[in-house]
């Protein structure tokens, strides 16, 4: 099943900002001493009703490696000017990014990578500061920002990067910091659901009124 994408409008400043923040990656994504991750594909399907609501869920798959977490109601499928797929608001005030990047690595070295990459690409952050978040039980490192942007205003980043053994998952939030809080509520409903088939078939696990 596919979900229609949000109407094509003029360019959003909002959506170039994380376009240039997806795109800033690209040098930290090979390591001589492993193969990069397999090419991901990306596919939504229809999931069980919980009242009135359908549950919708985003597959990834990669070679053998597949992921899969439940699309907040609020969002839909979008993509950055240069193509790259995000998840948009219907408002469009903020965007979530769920990718498989580079190949894993320990957790400390993965934190230490990604605090040099914020203070090169936000050498003018606001409020910066780390933070520890998992999904699938597994402990990833992230960043939270803000940044001021010209004709936009002030934008709230989050960056979390996980490692799997498929590779890197990373996550990225760029919300307008006037509906910060919806931003981060669907960023967290992506962590709490997100689930992996690293130990096992993967698992899915039906959401009803009380979940």
């Amino acid at each position: 099943m596919s979900l229609p994408k949000l109407p094509h409008c003029s360019p959003v400043p909002a959506l170039l900002v994380l376009a240039a923040l997806l795109a800033g990656n690209a040098a930290a994504q090979t390591l001589a001493s492993n193969p990069p991750p397999a090419k991901a594909t990306m596919t939504l399907r229809a999931g069980e009703m919980v009242g009135n609501e359908q549950i919708i869920r985003q597959f990834i798959r990669a070679g053998a490696n597949e992921f899969a977490f439940v699309l907040p109601a609020e969002v839909r499928p979008d993509e950055t000017p240069e193509g790259a797929p995000v998840l948009a608001s219907r408002d469009r005030s903020y965007y979530l990014s769920v990718r498989l990047t580079t190949p894993s690595r320990p957790l400390p070295e993965l934190r230490q990578t990604l605090k040099e990459r914020v203070a090169s690409q936000y050498p003018d952050a606001l409020n910066l500061e780390d933070y520890t978040a998992w999904a699938d039980g597994h402990e990833g490192a992230g960043f939270q920002l803000q940044q001021r942007q010209p004709q936009v205003g002030i934008r709230l980043i989050r960056i979390l990067q996980v490692p799997f053994k498929a590779g890197v998952m990373e996550f990225i939030l760029n919300a307008d910091a006037r509906n910060a809080l919806a931003g981060q509520a669907a960023l967290e409903m992506v962590l709490l659901t997100f689930s992996s088939n690293e130990h096992g078939p993967l698992e899915i696990i039906p959401r009803s009124d009380k979940t």
